[in-house]
């Protein structure tokens, strides 16, 4: 097959175009084969005329896998994902379908927005401190190790990001896994539980664990479109968002891609093909002026083109210096970084006074985060104080998972921190099976984390990634054995820890799904 053909597994996001990063655009029109599950490439529609398209159906991944690196004979291919590759995605295994057949330098993940970091945003959810992801179909993964797994999460009073919990004929799994949140009663975390999020009919609202134990009718409300996330400690959520199902001051969002009043008296809109377009509330206030906006890793073609809308609009634009010279490309308006102006919180501060005096002249304003604002960034600091929206980034988990390959396919944690408290909470999760994210890392103080992890696995293949997407970036993949003496030194550095059975190939991370249980490939 001619060297010049690339493989492209691609995330769309999770529905609306708003939600898709220009990557993920490009990437489609590059290649002249598109393969995907059939309602995944319906969202994308538009964006295949003139190409040879192949549909598969459910439980018909390897089909898709084998059929896109077949395709490569006769030019390049995009191996379609919904969310992001890396999350329950087609990374793994169109990796380990390529890998002995294709040079895997031909192959680019695109990495994309994953629902819970969209429902997150919608619901004004921010993870200050670690949260876990969890699937609750067992037909890839044993379901002991999915409850194992459950509760070590419960147990490390973590946030839950649960994934396709509940489907017409696999019920009882989203029961054990709310027992287990509950401890037996001793506790009753608040659910989230976020419908056909960034697509039609989409639905979010918050109840109790141990009120959906209790109700058929809010359990029956959950299905495999459905995300659930489980409150644990430091999930911060902004003012306004609080109550049950019935509160008067709920999140309530449905009837398709619309955001509804929150208590506080936030903006209305709707969230077309291109991005949010504001529109007047019904009693005749102003809309809301003040945007929270994600800008993703660092390259810019990795902005959603909601971000970058948003951007284009705003009369003023408001974040650290690196955050801002991303979008300079993109921004009418001033930037303005604070750089300098005290402590951390005292240059959100600063820029939280910005935009309210930049509202109160009428103009809009936009104040970015890095990566994505749900995870592990002050962006609720900005929502309580401004009663901002919030639009999703592709997190530098994300970001890193993809330039590694695909090292997050199964069930995976995410934690904050470089002291004893995470590296034991790593530790514990590894034990669990989960692949494990480590945010904010300095790549020369890693010794105390390299020997908890050999006691553990020395073989685990990790990845450690600063900068991802960026000219300076910088990528160190070994065993867990290596990790103490990493190949660069640099602060502000994500580390990855694969999933079990994970491999390193061709310079690439690959963690196992699970298929070869259920399918000859």
């Amino acid at each position: 097959m001619p060297s010049v053909n690339r493989l492209y597994i691609v995330g769309i996001g999770p529905g609306e175009r708003g939600q898709m990063t220009r990557r993920a655009i490009e990437a489609i029109s590059e290649a002249e084969s598109v393969v995907g599950y059939r309602p995944y490439l319906d969202l994308v529609s538009d964006l295949l005329a003139g190409k040879r398209v192949t549909s598969t159906g459910m439980g018909q991944e390897v089909d898709r896998a084998k059929e896109a690196v077949d395709l490569l004979e006769e030019g390049s291919v995009a191996l379609i994902s919904s969310g992001d590759p890396n999350v329950y995605g087609m990374a793994g295994l169109g990796l380990e379908v390529a890998s002995g057949r294709v040079d895997l330098r031909r192959v680019e993940v695109v990495p994309g927005i994953t629902s819970f970091s969209a429902a997150a945003c919608r619901a004004g959810v921010t993870f200050t401190e670690s949260v876990a992801a969890i699937s609750c179909s067992d037909l890839l993964t044993p379901w002991n190790k999915i409850e194992e797994r459950a509760r070590i999460a419960s147990e490390l009073k973590m946030p839950m990001a649960i994934y396709n919990p509940r489907s017409r004929r696999r019920t009882w799994q989203l029961d054990r896994v709310l027992e287990i949140a509950t401890s037996g009663g001793e506790r009753d975390p608040e659910v989230l539980v976020a419908k056909n999020v960034a697509r039609d009919g989409e639905a979010l609202f918050w109840t109790r664990a141990g009120e959906m134990l209790e109700e058929d009718d809010l359990r029956e409300e959950v299905d495999m479109f459905t995300l659930l996330i489980l409150e644990g400690e430091g999930m911060v959520r902004s003012a306004g968002t609080r109550g049950g199902r019935g509160a008067p001051d709920r999140v309530r969002i449905e009837g398709g891609r619309e955001a509804a009043w929150d208590a506080a008296g936030g903006d209305k809109r709707r969230r077309g093909a291109a991005g949010p377009e504001a529109r007047s509330p019904p009693d005749g206030r102003n809309p809301a002026r003040v945007e929270i906006v994600g800008v993703g890793p660092g390259d810019p073609r990795h902005l959603t083109l909601e971000a970058e809308e948003i951007i284009e609009r705003s009369d003023l634009l408001l974040g650290a210096e690196r955050h801002l010279s991303t979008v300079r490309g993109l921004a009418r308006g001033e930037t303005t970084s604070h750089k300098g102006e005290g402590e951390f919180e005292d240059r959100i501060a600063a820029r939280v006074r910005a935009a309210e005096e930049a509202a109160r002249l009428g103009k809009s304003t936009s104040i970015l985060f890095g990566g994505d604002p749900s995870t592990f960034s002050s962006s609720w600091r900005v929502r309580d104080s401004s009663k901002a929206q919030v639009s999703p980034g592709v997190g530098a988990f994300s970001a890193a998972a993809a330039r590694l390959g695909a090292p997050l396919v199964n069930d995976f944690a995410l934690l904050s921190g470089q002291g004893g408290p995470a590296r034991k909470k790593a530790k514990r999760l590894l034990e669990g099976g989960y692949a494990v994210v480590l945010y904010n890392q300095d790549s020369r103080k890693l010794s105390g984390l390299a020997e908890e992890i050999c006691e553990t696995d020395p073989d685990r293949p990790l990845g450690l990634v600063q900068d991802a997407t960026r000219p300076d970036e910088m990528i160190f993949i070994g065993r867990g054995e290596d990790l103490g003496r990493p190949s660069f030194e640099g602060r502000r550095c994500t580390l990855i820890l694969a999933g079990p059975k994970a491999d390193i190939r061709e310079g690439r991370i690959i963690a196992k799904r699970g298929y070869q249980t259920k399918y000859d490939y």
